[in-house]
């Protein structure tokens, strides 16, 4: 098939490859533009342009389709057989989703109807699910609401962190996606309507969904640190100060109040609502990521203050 691929991050692009392995015309990669970003305020391609442009597939990046007819036009001039989008950024207007013979198919890296929105593998972390998964589904004008054409359920580890837990379900979606593919391909898809009434929705994670409550419970936390990791991340306040918390996990050791950190031998402990946590790597402003005890040793004033 003629295939346009739409996607941005870096766990969209086996994805891209797993398609063009498979034989498939890769006629254009659409990515968000180039943004600024860091102190320097320097220029960053995404993820998937670098590696669409290292593979010579021809990239394009328009900032939105609504409203630009020209964009839509030169999308219309590939003659496409199909759009797969992964984590593209950008939902599609009407005309775009009716444009090809067989649609456009996306990644969900969810068991719709079941977390559709901005951040499926961050609520499942939050929500103590053992099962996740990807979903194959034909984009319509709803959020996450169109015909599902392939699921495969994975289970969830104890300790994924979201990244991980994503860049598993983009593994494993490239191969469904390619049998789905297939299968439109001979036309012997056999799709399903989504049950609307049993939809869940997730929101747009924001930077103060960061901030840890030491008032929460320890299991709460550390389920929170996971799921926030990379974005937002999570972070507290020591001496006017944001303080990341990189790695961390639940111990039943040394209880003390809420956001208190107490020292141990090299172990460095902060006192939750039923527990605490011990940190094991952590980073302050315009530093780089150390381990807690380093931190802690540098910063002799961090043993009995309080985080907040």
């Amino acid at each position: 098939m003629k295939i346009v691929f739409m996607g941005t991050p870096y766990f969209a692009i086996p994805v891209l490859d797993k398609i063009s392995a498979n034989g498939h015309d890769i006629v254009a990669v659409y990515t968000q533009p180039d943004r600024t970003s860091g102190r320097g305020r320097k220029i960053t391609m995404s993820a998937v342009k670098k590696h669409a442009i290292s593979k010579n597939f021809q990239v394009l990046q328009p900032g939105n389709f609504r409203g630009e007819p020209s964009q839509v036009h030169t999308l219309d001039n590939f003659k496409a057989d199909i759009a797969v989008v992964a984590a593209y950024g950008t939902l599609l207007p009407s005309e775009i989703l009716g444009m090809f013979p067989h649609g456009c198919i996306n990644l969900h890296p969810s068991l719709l109807p079941k977390y559709r929105g901005a951040s499926p593998v961050s609520t499942a972390i939050l929500e103590s699910e053992k099962v996740t998964g990807i979903t194959i589904m034909q984009l319509d004008s709803g959020m996450d609401s169109g015909p599902i054409l392939a699921q495969k359920e994975t289970p969830i580890g104890e300790e994924d962190l979201c990244n991980e837990l994503t860049e598993k379900l983009f593994y494993i979606g490239s191969d469904l996606i390619v049998e789905t593919i297939s299968k439109l391909a001979k036309g012997t898809i056999v799709s399903r309507q989504q049950n609307h009434e049993n939809a869940t929705y997730t929101k747009k994670l924001v930077r103060k969904d960061g901030l840890v409550d030491w008032k929460e419970g320890a299991e709460v936390i550390w389920k929170k640190i996971r799921a926030h990791h990379p974005w937002p991340g999570s972070y507290t306040h020591f001496n006017g100060g944001n303080l990341k918390i990189i790695e961390a996990r639940i111990s039943e050791n040394y209880k003390s109040p809420p956001g208190c950190v107490s020292i141990h031998g090299n172990a460095v402990y902060v006192g939750t609502s039923d527990g605490s946590l011990l940190l094991s790597q952590i980073q302050s402003e315009g530093s780089k990521i150390t381990s807690a005890t380093d931190f802690a040793r540098g910063h002799r004033d961090f043993e009995n203050s309080i985080l907040s």
